[in-house]
């Protein structure tokens, strides 16, 4: 009885990612550079990554100084394709021993990148960033969904 169930629970599984569009993703990494505009130009699927700028609040004693915002990354991404597309990013800070520093995601939630035109994204480091004034480097991912 349990087998027949698990068969029949399989099939709808296996209807829906055959109707789920492919993904394409690209993942690079870059030195970090805090307050200056820095030129990606990587692509996936259409969907260019053209640039970043990092914004990091005030470090105090070794460590980010809350109340003076948030860190924050603003990512601009340019739809070259015909058609409306969404997109998802995610961003992880590494520092100069490789180890994770901050991490923060984000995209088109509710409307998609029309076509021919760029959106700009605030992608926003809330949880996992305590250090994150010393990045090195980062990582970042863009992907169509």
């Amino acid at each position: 009885m349990r087998s027949r169930l698990a068969r029949l629970a399989v099939i709808p599984l296996c209807l829906v990612l055959w109707v789920l569009p492919a993904q394409a993703l690209t993942s690079k990494t870059f030195k970090f550079k805090e307050g200056v505009i820095l030129q990606i130009g990587a692509s996936a699927d259409g969907l260019r990554l053209d640039n970043v700028s990092f914004r990091l609040p005030e470090a105090k004693n070794g460590k980010l100084f809350r109340t003076s915002g948030s860190a924050k990354a603003t990512v601009a991404v340019s739809n070259e394709t015909g058609e409306s597309r969404r997109v998802g990013i995610a961003i992880a800070l590494y520092d100069a021993e490789g180890r994770l520093v901050a991490v923060a995601s984000g995209g088109s939630r509710w409307l998609p990148v029309k076509p021919q035109r760029q959106n700009t994204y605030v992608l926003v480091f809330d949880d996992v960033n305590a250090l994150a004034h010393q990045a090195a480097t980062f990582q970042i991912s863009i992907e169509t969904r």
